[in-house]
């Protein structure tokens, strides 16, 4: 993330194209963060002996 002062003015162009990349970046899929979190998931599930819906769900009841 870029910190912007509160003095500093972008143009219009600029604030565009930090934008449009922004967008861009938001929707490009990640296979190795994905696969990252679904292990994660699995570990966790399996190593606790609930998933985490399984715990969600009792916890809400």
């Amino acid at each position: 993330m870029i910190t912007v002062g509160t003095d500093t003015r972008l143009t219009d162009e600029l604030e565009r194209q930090l934008m449009m990349q922004a967008i861009e970046d938001q929707f490009r899929f990640k296979p190795l963060v994905s696969l990252k979190k679904l292990l994660a998931k699995l570990f966790a599930g399996h190593a606790g002996g609930k998933t985490p819906v399984q715990g969600a769900v009792e916890s809400a009841g």
